[in-house]
């Protein structure tokens, strides 16, 4: 079987580089080598483009990162190609491969260099027409052709907060529909009502609640369509517990902490209430938004209060992130 190599920068993967490195180990059977080359001025860290490589590619092609001060432009470098397969070979623990797959001009010579065989994929980009720099100067125009495990980086997210029985659940699942993309249901909510709702949740509880949400927000950002749409979150159960409990666990403000949102509606209680098996203080809120705005402003986090009736409460929220759309993507270095 014939062992493959690709090199690349990655500097922002695209579904023209998963083509190309699904093409190459489809050919060698899963033996391919992808050498990942990163530098210190690079826009997006080199960590963070090798776990996308990693995550995407995991069983299917060994990713290497290589981070490196080489010259990239052999014009008036004498010692150019020597130096490259020398990090090439050093990267591959001394063993040349049988196959260089490359869709840009060096991959001919660099392949005669290592005494390998060239293989040239789509190089007039017919299969998948699109370019990084392309990709980046509009990542929410052409948000499809960003390599999946790498579009979770860039989303926008909006964390919908707020006492009980204010419509954050209603909210969230109308703004989502709007922007045609999903949204993080409440898990402490599905939690409680799957194991003993009549049982008043202790310090356990809501650090499973926690994990739990977390892992909501992760594998959802995964199907989203560039905005993720919150049902309360980590600062919600913090509240929650800090209220009912007089403490919040460790776990808990981890999240807050890990977890930046690029918007937080926060939805006031002037709405009536309406009582909930799983809204433990009978007729009233156990939760105010005094109890909201004190954590937040507590912990440094910005939010916008959503008021009025219900009619007045969603128009407010969807010009709220109607205008966040309107903004330019950013990378974003969250846990998803």
């Amino acid at each position: 079987m014939s062992r493959g190599f690709i090199i690349g920068g990655f500097r922002l993967p695209t579904l023209g580089h998963k083509y190309l490195i699904e093409f190459a180990s489809r050919w060698c059977e899963g033996d391919l080598d992808v050498m990942l080359n990163t530098r210190d001025e690079d826009p997006i860290p080199g960590a963070l483009r090798h776990r996308w490589l990693a995550d995407q590619f995991r069983g299917i092609a060994r990713i290497h990162r290589f981070h490196n001060d080489l010259p990239e432009d052999a014009a008036g470098v004498p010692n150019f190609w020597q130096r490259w397969n020398r990090a090439i070979l050093k990267v591959l623990g001394g063993r040349p491969p049988d196959l260089l797959f490359a869709s840009e001009s060096y991959g001919k010579r660099l392949a005669a260099d290592l005494g390998a065989r060239y293989v040239p994929v789509d190089t007039p980009r017919d299969a998948v027409p699109i370019s990084a720099s392309r990709v980046h100067a509009g990542i929410g125009e052409h948000w499809d052709l960003l390599l999946p495990e790498a579009r979770p980086s860039f989303l926008k997210r909006v964390a919908i907060v707020g006492p009980e029985s204010c419509g954050k659940t209603t909210l969230a699942r109308r703004l989502a529909a709007a922007h045609r993309t999903v949204h993080v249901p409440e898990f402490a909510r599905s939690y409680l009502e799957a194991t003993d709702p009549s049982k008043y949740p202790d310090l356990a509880d809501i650090a499973i609640i926690g994990a739990g949400h977390a892992a909501s927000e992760d594998a959802l950002a995964r199907q989203a369509n560039r905005l993720l749409v919150l049902d309360t979150d980590h600062l919600c159960t913090a509240v929650w517990s800090e209220v009912a409990l007089g403490t919040v666990p460790a776990s808990i403000e981890a999240e807050i902490a890990a977890r930046p949102y690029d918007l937080r509606l926060l939805l006031a209680d002037d709405v009536p209430f309406a009582p909930d098996p799983l809204r433990y203080a009978g007729k009233e809120r156990q939760m105010t938004l005094a109890h909201f705005t004190a954590a937040l402003e507590r912990r440094g986090l910005a939010y916008r209060i959503i008021d009025g009736g219900w009619t007045e409460r969603t128009k407010k929220a969807a010009a709220a992130v109607d205008a966040l759309m309107a903004e330019p993507y950013r990378l974003r270095a969250v846990n998803a």
